[in-house]
């Protein structure tokens, strides 16, 4: 969170005595611009000297070459982004004050003067401590704002009341767009509206919703008036409610409409964009505490339930206890398809205790990322493994691609975090739409998982993605996978071992590429020569069969068993 800016309102300003005997050109637009700090600048050329907001005092003195030297130090100040300018008249000022004083007008800059001496070091002090009074009543003004947040939230009355306090607090017009559930707006608009309110301020400030920014740059992603350092009302302004490093909202303020705006509210009396901006992200932060210990409820409750799941899984419910168990909570989950996901244990993870405490936490999320796909998650741990069931009640088939597409997502989460529970290794199991047979999906998980530790990490860990493989480790399991491969590609093997030959590679890139000699030579980079050679070897050792359809299935089979075992072919 940002600290507070200091400021203090030209308005305002002027009224103190050190200005009592001061002129002034100043429009209502350039009254209501802040100081946010006071500086003495005698030298003509401004260049990078200045940061914006700054009050500048001047006698003047380096004007004295020309009558062009102060119009171009008041142009330099106007596109720098100061506050203001305060001249003392004197006989190099005095000349161009008229011209100072349209360029000021035309300009809404507030440009002042004394034609008596003034002491500057008197403004300068003044103001200062005046800034910082004002700096430590604002800091006051939003500690006790956030106190009433909390009170708000003990209340248990959700988040509206929230929302109506910031709302009264900094006189815009304020909504929260929840990822998951309606908007809810005050004043109240109607939720087909406030989509439409919501693009506008993205449209109008070049900015898409639901972006991961920080609350800190909240006043650099939107405009805040058309003036630099102005009190004009903002366009809008949007910032992320996050939790566990998660959005999961975006809290937005309006301006007004014509018809909500109290036209009796004088301008002195509205809050700085600093405070606008201060109390927004306090009350992102209200809001985060609140969804974090709903949820966070919401989990152990679950956590509760977790025998019931791990029963599930062990296949001690029948049918109809499923149904009646996930109806409750959706009709639709009855007819869905469900699959398990397995995530390895790790190393790091060697207390089941905290390792189910650290799920609760990043259930929280998950739940989240998966619930925007329209699935339904129920989790536990076993064996220091972590248990996630999809259910997916859109479709008569798991849509693969959405489930993978909530693991990366969940993965890209938890790449900040300490504690690492979804990046490991993972199966996903067959799924199913009889949801008594979820103990074959988490059989087929564990197959999945134990074939990765075999052949490498596969791109989509799915068990329907296993194909051959699902084969090689049931032989493998049975032990006769060994018997299997020497039957089908022993004298290849030997021929090698003894020769140094590649005969096994060859006949691997023969068969993958449909017996054609040419792209065989190609992929080989060898002239076909050499290959013809290889392919005369392969038959006088395999016979002169092993094309036919039936064996050639075999080979193949063998081939990738012969790499399951021992990597690789290159």
């Amino acid at each position: 969170m940002e600290e507070p800016t200091l400021h203090i309102q030209i308005r305002d300003m002027l009224k103190r005595p050190v200005f009592r005997k001061a002129e002034y050109v100043a429009s209502d637009r350039a009254l209501e611009r802040y100081v946010r700090w006071v500086h003495i600048m005698e030298v003509p050329e401004i260049g990078d000297l200045l940061s914006g907001g700054e009050l500048i005092l001047t006698t003047g003195i380096g004007w004295s070459e020309g009558n062009q030297r102060g119009l171009s130090f008041l142009h330099q100040l106007i596109t720098c982004g100061a506050a203001g300018l305060c001249i003392e008249l004197g006989e190099h000022t005095r000349p161009q004050l008229e011209r100072l004083k349209q360029i000021a007008a035309e300009a809404d800059f507030p440009l002042i003067w004394f034609h008596d001496q003034v002491r500057y070091i008197d403004i300068t002090q003044d103001l200062h401590f005046a800034l910082i009074r004002s700096h430590q009543r604002m800091v006051a003004e939003l500690d006790q704002l956030t106190t009433s947040f909390h009170q708000l939230l003990l209340n248990g009355d959700g988040v509206l009341p929230l929302l109506r306090l910031l709302s009264r607090n900094t006189g815009y017009a304020v909504a929260l767009y929840p990822l998951e559930g309606e908007p809810i707006a005050v004043p109240y608009v109607p939720p087909e509206q406030l989509e439409a309110r919501r693009q506008h301020v993205y449209t109008e400030n070049h900015t898409q919703p639901n972006e991961q920014n920080s609350a800190g740059d909240a006043a650099a992603q939107f405009d805040i008036g058309s003036t630099p350092h102005s009190a004009h009302r903002m366009n809008g302004i949007s910032i992320p409610v996050q939790a566990l490093e998660y959005t999961f909202a975006d809290l937005v303020l309006f301006p007004h409409q014509p018809e909500d705006i109290d036209l009796n509210q004088p301008p002195e009396t509205r809050p700085s964009e600093s405070y606008v901006i201060q109390a927004l992200e306090r009350c992102a932060a209200a809001i985060a505490q609140d969804w974090m210990r709903t949820k966070y409820m919401e989990e152990k409750r679950r956590y509760k339930e977790d025998m019931w799941v791990i029963d599930w899984l062990n296949g001690s419910h029948t049918t109809k206890e499923i149904q009646e168990y996930l109806s409750a909570a959706d009709p639709r989950l009855c007819k869905a398809q469900a699959a398990v996901i397995l995530f390895d244990s790790h190393p790091v993870h060697n207390d089941s205790l905290r390792l189910q405490k650290l799920l609760i936490q990043r259930n929280i999320v998950a739940r989240s990322i998966f619930a925007r796909e329209g699935f339904t998650l129920y989790s536990t741990v076993l064996n220091l493994q972590i248990i996630v069931i999809v259910i997916d009640p859109q479709s008569e088939t798991l849509r693969k691609n959405k489930v993978w597409h909530c693991i990366q997502q969940l993965k890209q989460h938890e790449q900040e975090q300490t504690h690492q529970l979804f990046s490991g290794l993972l199966g996903i199991g067959q799924s199913y739409s009889d949801l008594s047979r979820l103990r074959e999906s988490l059989e087929s998980a564990r197959e999945t998982l134990r074939i990765q530790k075999d052949i490498g990490v596969m791109q989509q860990p799915f068990y329907s993605n296993l194909h051959c493989y699902r084969i090689i480790a049931s032989m493998k399991q049975s032990g006769n996978l060994n018997d299997f491969i020497t039957e089908y590609l022993g004298p290849l093997i030997r021929y090698d071992s003894e020769k140094g030959g590649q005969l096994l590679l060859t006949l691997k890139q023969y068969l993958t590429l449909c017996c054609s000699k040419q792209e065989t030579a190609s992929a080989l980079f060898i002239v076909r020569q050499t290959l013809y050679h290889r392919l005369d070897k392969i038959e006088s050792l395999l016979g002169k069969d092993y094309l036919l359809p039936e064996k050639r299935v075999a080979m193949e089979l063998a081939l990738y068993a012969y790499e399951y075992i021992n990597g690789p072919l290159l």
